[in-house]
């Protein structure tokens, strides 16, 4: 529940004889509350004036409860308000609209989930109604290093705005280097949550020659990234992240058409010393096209708007960046006045969730098998506590592609589900888009 001020002095007694149990029984179980573990970070909230965020979280263990806290704190890491014994079964989710759940929802900075298991994941969405939406993976692992800011579009249409959360009691001085040679520095007060665009940097003025960045020294920080077209009512978003990989997959490329959709792949090479690539292209039943090689130099992007800047294969269906070093990346998706993106990395696996079943609108998802062997895929599509309401299994070709909206993949009836889980005997990568009914706002989030 919220914390607000009540004279039932017996009712908060059994409240607080309740929370006490539970945090004894939770400590008896070996839970540390002070360690990380548990804990799912949603490290940007907007609950004020046209802005609403959501926040979900998700119980993906087959057989354990999960028992945890949302605790809201404000920028300075001052505690705003909280929701108590939130229970989730095997599998059950909790989807909350910030600005209808929480005591003083203006003053949220971010929030923090703490539970007694690790087995949690979920998203934040915030937007304007009627205008843009943007949806990032909430935070389970704390970056220990670098981080980086793998896009930025600062100029006369675009803005760049970055969210910093310090997760430990201590301060930092961040300092960020960006792809032109200058360099800027954050403070980070413990605890603190900052919020500022890129231009703000640089006295308010636009950067246009400025693409990318990386955050020295950042362990215990987390974050993300959006960029805005104010004019074209264009949002999205991606996590700031430390990890990279030597391959990127980007499961799904979409061009003109009646909608006029447009793709745009970012692969970025975060080295000091250039980066030979190879870029693949496969068809829908997973048939190899004839590959493209680059270079990408050091601290700069493979940024690619297909049909445009790269010209692919017919029959691209979906493609593979590998790199010789370690790169990290996205993928953006663009329909006039629409604008969603993922990350590309650390989104590969042979188990996940998409993590929510639009009902106002319309989901779509991709799924690739990124193995050379034939893939086996359970699906199962889960209400918000935990039920299964239908499965269905799909056989995918080496490399193969499944791409659909829910009602046409699953055969059983699906109109209760809210989600959908999937485990594979292969390696897949896989993203979901979510439009809302009004075709206003367009999200994206990976596999999770």
């Amino acid at each position: 529940m919220c914390i607000r001020d009540s004279a039932h002095s017996h009712r908060l007694n059994c409240v607080l004889k309740g929370r006490a149990f539970w945090w004894m029984m939770a400590r008896i179980a070996g839970w540390n509350p002070d360690s990380s573990a548990g804990k799912l970070y949603y490290p940007h909230i907007a609950s004020a004036g046209a802005w609403e965020t959501e926040i979900c979280v998700i119980n993906t263990s087959n057989s354990r409860t999960v028992n945890g806290t949302f605790k809201a704190y404000n920028n300075s890491g001052g505690l705003v308000s909280q929701i108590d014994d939130v229970i989730l079964p095997p599998h059950g989710r909790r989807e909350i609209t910030v600005g209808d759940e929480f005591a003083d929802p203006a003053s949220i900075g971010y929030i923090i989930f703490e539970s007694d298991s690790e087995t949690v994941a979920g998203y934040t969405k915030f937007y304007t109604p009627g205008r843009y939406r943007a949806a990032i993976p909430a935070v389970s692992e704390i970056n220990t290093g670098d981080i980086y800011i793998t896009h930025i579009a600062s100029d006369a249409n675009w803005g760049t705005g970055i969210s910093l959360l310090n997760t430990t009691s201590s301060p930092k001085t961040l300092t960020i280097e960006f792809d032109n040679g200058e360099e800027k520095t954050v403070e980070l007060g413990s605890g603190e949550h900052k919020i500022f665009m890129v231009r703000s940097l640089f006295g308010g003025q636009p950067q246009p020659g400025i693409h990318s960045g990386v955050i020295r020294d950042a362990a215990g920080v987390v974050g993300l990234e959006l960029f805005t077209n104010d004019k074209g009512n264009q949002m999205s978003g991606i996590l700031l992240k430390g990890s990279t990989t030597g391959r990127i997959y980007y499961p799904h490329i979409a061009t003109g058409g009646p909608l006029n959709w447009g793709t745009g792949i970012v692969a970025y090479n975060p080295s000091d010393t250039g980066c030979d690539i190879t870029v693949t292209s496969y068809t829908e039943a997973g048939d190899a096209l004839a590959p493209a090689t680059g270079t990408i130099p050091g601290k700069r992007q493979y940024m690619k708007l297909i049909g445009r800047d790269i010209i692919l294969p017919a029959g691209t269906a979906w493609v593979e960046v590998e790199a010789e070093s370690p790169i990290t990346g996205f993928e953006l998706f663009a329909r006039t006045n629409l604008l969603a993106g993922y990350t590309g990395v650390g989104i590969s696996g042979t188990e996940g969730i998409f993590a929510k079943i639009e009902k106002d609108g319309g989901t779509g998802i991709a799924f690739v098998n990124i193995e050379d062997n034939p893939a086996v895929v359970t699906l199962t599509a889960y209400d918000d506590s935990g039920t299964v309401r239908a499965t269905q299994t799909v056989n995918l070709d080496a490399r193969e592609k499944m791409l659909g909206i829910p009602e046409s993949i699953f055969t059983g009836d699906i109109s209760s589900a809210t989600y959908i889980g999937y485990s594979s005997d292969r390696e897949t990568v896989g993203f979901q888009l979510n439009e809302s009914s009004d075709g206003m706002m367009l999200d994206a989030l990976p596999g999770m």
